[in-house]
């Protein structure tokens, strides 16, 4: 049996909104999938793509991503530049996940040059952001970033607090889960709770294979050698670490030199010096050309302790030497994370004027648009009811005119209720379309009959108007004939 013509016409009506749903949906879908593009291409080539394609999400996501590998390389400068960079292109996308990215990277910023205050401060409205947006993923991922920023300031409770927070939400990535978990396990063997340092660590031990996760994949079995480590357990703990640093032909200075720097201090404690400086060694010479000083501090102290475990004082003494010059180099390096704390700042209220400048211009042409759209609406009003009084344009013209004018209103109408639909919706592309469909089905039948009523009463004004001059035209030419007859 065939489809009615009607049938058909619904359905066509109908997949070609689901097509429409289905594209208004797809981009907010997919920041993850190009994060996970992206995420393993080394520093250099993502440099190369920064600020390159068209895509707006594309660009935000590099960016983030080349901030995320200076902080990790304790380059505070070149992280502040690239979270400067990612707050532009966020607030010119207009979309909400990406301007948590880009709080977010300007707290990690603030983090690395010790301005805690102005940290939390952007990492709370990142926090705020991300709530109002119910998007759990970024919720728990800025939640484990202010536990990191608690945890660097030696408050390990509260980082606790924060770390369960983000435990508490759902966690679409597995590599943001298995991160959360490591760090609840270290703050929990800082604070002597081995037990449950033990369970994280484990929990967070979800990478098999170096590659998938180089980074990971060495902090995790760095993690359990250093809790094995504390258990006394130093079997498996030295199973771990050679775990760790089986994988250090891969670009991860930080957590090789820190598994080996675990593992020297445990081969110290039973009695295995002579490896131990070995392994020092290891360590300084992954971490020694790092920008962050205070990573080298802590492997610069084994290193120090190792050369004492093997009676060789005089290089003792001189790497207890380089620790102290490292202490107030860090010193040094606070002080000028200060000034840079202070420009950064300066910067940050440098674009957020900018911003605002570019908004008042845009919102002024955007007003000046909508004063010409208004001025031609009513002009046209007016010129059609001028014409409908006149006998010089026909009735024709009139309807087609009438007609024209109210389409401008109408939609007029539309262009004025959009921004407040936009709004009210928080840019919700299904709200939006729904509040669309509304207002359609109030507007469309109101035209119906005002085209009608509109149109009826102008040409019917316009009918009279040339029936009184056609009227007029024949007395007057009756009048000159009848004068032409008498005389």
């Amino acid at each position: 049996m065939s489809l009615t013509h009607p049938l058909k016409s619904i359905l066509r009506i109908a997949l070609v909104l689901l097509v429409i749903i289905h594209g208004l949906l797809l981009p907010a879908q997919s920041l993850d999938e190009l994060t996970s593009k992206y995420e393993r291409m080394p520093l250099d080539s993502l440099l190369a793509l920064d600020g390159r394609s068209s895509e707006i999400r594309i660009n935000a996501i590099v960016t983030n991503l080349i901030h995320d590998r200076y902080v990790y390389a304790g380059d505070a400068h070149e992280a502040m530049a690239a979270a400067l960079r990612l707050m532009g292109i966020a607030e010119r996308s207009g979309s909400d996940s990406l301007v948590v990215l880009a709080y977010a990277a300007v707290g990690s910023a603030f983090g690395m040059v010790n301005d805690i205050s102005a940290s939390l401060e952007h990492f709370n409205m990142a926090l705020e952001l991300a709530r109002r947006s119910v998007n759990q993923n970024l919720q728990g991922f800025v939640a484990k970033e202010i536990g990191i920023l608690y945890r660097n300031g030696g408050d390990h409770r509260t980082a606790l607090r924060f770390y369960q927070q983000a435990l508490a939400l759902p966690q679409d990535q597995v590599q943001e889960r298995s991160r959360i978990m490591s760090a609840t396990g270290f703050s929990y063997l800082a604070l002597g709770m081995l037990d449950s340092a033990l369970y994280y660590a484990k929990e967070a031990d979800v990478v098999r294979v170096p590659s998938d996760d180089p980074y990971g994949y060495v902090g995790y079995q760095g993690r359990l050698g250093e809790v094995y480590t504390a258990l006394k357990d130093y079997d498996l703990a030295e199973l771990y670490y050679k775990r760790a640093l089986a994988a250090d032909t891969f670009p991860v200075p930080r957590p090789i030199a820190h598994a080996a720097a675990g593992y020297a201090r445990m081969l110290i404690s039973t009695g295995r010096p002579q490896e131990a400086l070995g392994m020092a060694r290891k360590a300084y010479a992954t971490i020694a050309t790092s920008r962050d000083l205070s990573e080298i501090l802590p492997v610069a102290q084994v290193l120090a302790e190792a050369f004492e475990a093997n009676n060789t004082a005089d290089s003792a003494l001189a790497w207890m030497k380089v620790e102290r010059a490292l202490r107030d180099s860090v010193q040094g390096s606070e002080n000028r994370g200060r000034l840079q704390a202070q420009l950064f700042q300066i910067q940050l209220k440098e674009q957020e004027v900018a911003k605002l400048k570019a908004e008042e211009v845009a919102a002024r042409s955007h007003n000046i648009q909508f004063g010409i759209i208004a001025l031609i609406v009513i002009t046209l009003g007016i010129f059609l009811l001028i014409f409908s009084r006149t006998s010089v344009v026909g009735a024709k013209a009139i309807k087609n005119l009438s007609l024209i004018a109210l389409l401008l209103f109408f939609e007029f109408i539309n262009l004025l209720l959009h921004p407040f639909l936009d709004r009210i919706t928080n840019h919700s592309p299904i709200l939006m379309l729904l509040a669309m469909a509304a207002i359609a089905g109030l507007l469309i039948p109101l035209h119906h009959r005002m085209e009608k009523l509109i149109t009826n009463m102008l040409v019917s004004k316009n009918n009279r108007v040339r029936l009184e001059a056609a009227r007029r035209t024949i007395e007057e030419l009756e009048g000159s004939r009848k004068d032409s007859a008498a005389s």
